[in-house]
């Protein structure tokens, strides 16, 4: 049972979150924390019987306006941009409160001018560091939404559904060690998390908008962003542009081109083969350090930290990345991006009661090298998701139920410190969003991202690659 929540960030997954936390707990008293409390917001504070607090989080005021508004048992939920999560965190345990987000945040993007310490590589090695001694703490999940997140809760229930069909359906993995061997086993070399959203919203963006289905200032930074991928231990080289970490795990690379500047090869059950974005994802990172079999790990428990490998090569990875085709309204919108800024967007908009039909298809596509392949995810409506909660389209829905399914967890496991989704138990976790999620379930496939080329390697799903 939770008495007492605290949101930091009332914009779009904050008001969605709202009504399946109010579900969920009923007797839990709500405040809300926002910059900014237009006239919407606050028909939405007096309607559900919220307490409200309008005040910017930055690194002065944090402590001062959220302190007072925690206590042990309590739950922080951040859902702003450019809040500290490592700080909030802290915070939290200070006051014996639960913690979980939906991505790991840095204090701000833009005033920060080392860009390699917002890498996503970055912020989840310092959330790492910073997880070491806090083991007994009252637990803090970060970075889960849907992705990243639930898409590590997928690929689990996608590894034991492509085991069954490669052959008698293996026990359970009961560690990470243990997926990671499944995982090498079945010769999975790529791991794309495959999202096509077909929300279709006439009419937008408009002059100089930049419009999306969740955060536009958070996917804006998102493309902007070398892209980042998990590295898997089959392929040949480095991609043109690509650079390894000099430090922490060694489990991703990167490459020196934006997002929205690195176009992939993808699949989905209702779309078929489809060109996506290469856009920068903790999970990307996650998953592929999660997987990683570096066959001496005898002592490992799950946890956060310890998934990492070495630095070195070590004898199985699986090569990870997000492959994102985003809204037709959004892909209008990244016209105003240039290279490494957005300086034509002069406004943002998030669609949600613009939106006319269609829906969000986002999962976890597995290739194997011996197996074929599986697509395992949502296919998730606008007409159902309004439905079954307002505030919501089908793209905020399936993060708002991902929060509240990460959060029923971590009340079952209140003292295991920083931990990420990779570490949950993911049939609990599943068995609480799938409804949310529905219709979810696995496809089997033979697609390949190239004629005549099987090794699955990155220069197979790349479009456009200049030259090395």
């Amino acid at each position: 049972m939770i008495e007492q929540i605290v949101i930091v960030g009332f914009g779009c997954i904050g008001q969605a979150v709202l009504p399946l936390l109010q579900r969920a707990w009923p007797r839990a008293a709500i405040t809300v924390v926002d910059r900014s409390l237009d006239d919407r917001r606050r028909q939405i504070v007096a309607a559900h019987g919220l307490h409200a607090v309008e005040a910017s989080i930055t690194a002065e005021t944090f402590h001062s306006v959220l302190a007072p508004l925690l206590r042990p048992g309590a739950f922080l939920l951040s859902l702003a941009p450019s809040v500290c999560s490592r700080d909030l965190i802290a915070l939290a345990q200070e006051h014996g409160a639960l913690y979980i987000d939906a991505g790991i945040e840095p204090w701000d993007y833009a005033d920060d001018t080392r860009t390699a310490q917002l890498s996503n590589y970055a912020l989840r090695e310092r959330m790492l560091a910073f997880a070491r001694g806090r083991e007994r703490l009252p637990t803090a999940l970060v970075a889960h939404g849907a992705n990243p997140g639930m898409v590590s809760v997928l690929v689990k229930a996608a590894l034991m559904e492509l085991a069954g069909h490669a052959g008698p359906e293996p026990d359970e993995p009961q560690n990470r060690a243990g997926w990671a061997a499944l995982a090498r086993r079945l010769d999975l070399r790529v791991i794309q998390i495959s999202e096509y959203d077909s929300q279709q919203a006439p009419g937008f963006p408009r002059d100089g908008e930049f419009a999306n289905t969740w955060s536009a200032e958070g996917f804006i930074t998102e493309c902007l962003q070398d892209a980042e991928l998990g590295w898997g231990t089959h392929e040949p080289a480095l991609p043109p542009g690509g650079y390894r970490h000099s430090d922490g795990c060694g489990a991703a690379i990167a490459m020196n081109r934006p997002g929205h500047r690195t176009r992939v090869r993808s699949w989905s059950p209702a779309h078929g083969p489809f060109d996506a974005y290469l856009i920068t994802h903790n999970e990307s990172i996650s998953i592929a350090a999660y997987l990683t079999d570096d066959a001496g790990d005898a002592d490992d428990t799950g946890d956060a930290g310890d998934a990492c490998g070495t630095a070195g090569q070590p004898p199985y990875r699986p090569t990870v990345y997000y492959a994102y085709r985003p809204t037709d309204a959004t892909l209008a919108s990244m016209q105003w991006l240039d290279e490494r800024a957005a300086p034509r967007v002069r406004g943002a908009r998030v669609l949600r009661d613009e939106i006319v039909g269609g829906e969000d298809e986002l999962g976890v596509l597995l290739l194997s090298g011996r197996y074929g392949g599986i697509w395992y995810g949502s296919h998730l409506g606008i007409e159902r998701a309004r439905s079954l909660a307002p505030y919501n389209s089908a793209t905020s829905l399936q993060v708002a139920s991902s929060l509240v399914a990460g959060m029923r967890w971590v009340l079952a496991n209140p003292r295991r410190g920083v931990v990420e989704s990779d570490a949950v138990d993911y049939r609990s976790v599943l068995a609480d969003a799938a409804p949310w999620w529905a219709p979810l379930g696995g496809h089997l496939t033979d697609w390949r991202p190239t004629r005549g080329k099987t090794a699955l390697a990155i220069g197979e799903f790349l479009m456009d690659a200049p030259a090395a």
